[in-house]
Formats: C-alpha cells, structure tokens, sequence
C-alpha cells in the first residue's frame, strides 16, 4: 500500500488523477490481487474531512500483482497529466 497527497488538494486534482490511471481500478482492497485507487474527498464532504483532519488530496493505491515498472509508469503518466 502506497499513501501520498497531491499538492492540490482540490477534488477536481484528485478526480483528473484517479481517472488517468490506466491500471488501477477505483476500489477498497479485500485482499485482491488487483491494483486499486481510492481518496475520501467526494467533493461535497471537506467539513467532514477537516474535522478529521484527512489531507484533502490524499490518495490510497493498493499494489496488485503487476508489474512495478508497468505501474509506476502508469502514476507517473497520470500525475505528468496534472502539470499539462
């Protein structure tokens, strides 16, 4: 498991982020052997997360079985989609 923040917390940020990955699915892990991705900004719950204090840009993988070279290209080409 791999848990980081993007810079720009934003929901939109997160969003764009998530949905340029190729090879991670949107998921919780129950012990799969797929990748996975999932944040708990849904947009509309940052009071929620203030008062967790849960960093607004804060993303979840669960590494899967494939390849590390084929994943980290895949994180790297979706947060390179950021900057563009």
């Amino acid at each position: 498991m791999a848990i980081f923040e993007l810079a720009d917390g934003e929901f939109d940020e997160v969003r764009r982020f998530i949905d340029g990955l190729k090879r991670f699915r949107i998921g919780v892990s129950w012990g799969g052997v797929e990748s996975l991705v999932i944040s708990l900004n849904r947009g509309n719950n940052l009071p929620y997360l203030d008062a967790q204090r849960i960093p607004h840009g804060l993303v979840r993988l669960s590494i899967g079985l494939e390849g590390a070279d084929v994943l980290i290209e895949d994180i790297a080409a979706s947060l390179d989609s950021l900057v563009s």
